[in-house]
């Protein structure tokens, strides 16, 4: 792609992006509100935190002050795909990516009072450095299947790689050894990595991209792989947590479930428009072979 390509792309996946985070944002305080024990003072639903509505004089200037940043939060995780668009530094270019998402969460903490000990940002920091890392390698995965098939319709490869292996491989890692390692940093009194995070927000995250992602490169085999998702949870279960777990392998399966789903609907749609954009080439190819005649 050209740098102008590169440019509206980009404008493109951060304007799409700038709502749902701000959606996301307003939903972590909404559901903060309904988990936190005790509730907030006469039932009211907090939209930022206390210490930013008294920083800046007024609830109404710190709700848009912070759907600002959360904007820009938004916009910058939006555009976290563009680098595998380029030819090469992929890796190089994901890398920068990264440390931009990062100063601009780092700046929206602070500016937004998310972050009421140094701590804390150390802790949202290492986990948003997760999750990149984890939807990265979905995104890789999904990505080098994409560029093996244009190699093989262009008749430059032979070998035929399965994509299926290396997204299981990769459920094993995240949801068998990434438990034990939460636990070996998370707070003895109260693990909140292992007994929020994890659980809550990474775990289904996790589990919904990468089904949709190999729902949109199989059309056959991906309906086995909320199952799988589901029992790989099972062994941690039992051996790092208790049976009140269970809910796990609830959360894991419906949350492929769902990925699966919007992958075959984006698969589908992709699908229809390349047999438009077919149809209308065909359309055009015998106007123009006319023209040429007729000069």
């Amino acid at each position: 792609m050209s740098g102008n390509e590169i440019r509206r792309e980009l404008l493109r996946r951060a304007k799409q992006g700038f709502p749902w985070g701000v959606v996301l944002v307003y939903l972590v305080f909404v559901l903060g509100n309904a988990f936190t024990i005790p509730g907030p003072e006469g039932g009211r639903l907090l939209v930022v935190s206390q210490a930013m509505a008294e920083a800046y004089g007024s609830p109404v200037t710190a709700a848009l002050l912070q759907l600002l940043w959360s904007g820009l939060l938004g916009a910058a995780l939006g555009t976290a795909g563009v680098p595998f668009l380029l030819e090469q530094g992929t890796l190089l270019w994901s890398g920068l990516h990264f440390l931009g998402t990062a100063a601009v969460f780092s700046l929206a903490g602070w500016q937004c009072r998310w972050f009421p000990i140094r701590e804390s940002w150390l802790c949202l920091l290492g986990l948003l450095a997760l999750c990149y890392a984890l939807l990265w390698a979905v995104r890789y995965l999904g990505w080098r299947q994409d560029l093996l098939a244009l190699r093989r319709a262009a008749g430059l490869a032979e070998t035929r790689e399965t994509t299926m292996p290396k997204f299981m491989l990769l459920a094993a890692a995240v949801e068998l050894a990434l438990p034990w390692g939460l636990r070996a940093v998370d707070a003895a009194d109260f693990p909140v990595l292992t007994g929020m995070f994890y659980p809550f927000f990474i775990l289904p995250l996790f589990c919904f991209f990468s089904a949709c992602s190999l729902a949109a490169r199989l059309r056959r085999w991906w309906p086995v792989y909320p199952p799988i998702c589901a029992a790989l949870t099972l062994p941690c279960v039992f051996l790092l947590y208790n049976y009140t777990a269970l809910f796990q392998a609830w959360t894991a399966g419906i949350a492929a479930l769902a990925g699966g789903v919007l992958g075959t609907v984006l698969r589908k749609l992709k699908g229809r428009r390349t047999e438009a954009a077919k149809k209308q080439e065909d359309a055009e190819r015998p106007e123009q072979t006319g023209d040429s005649e007729k000069n």
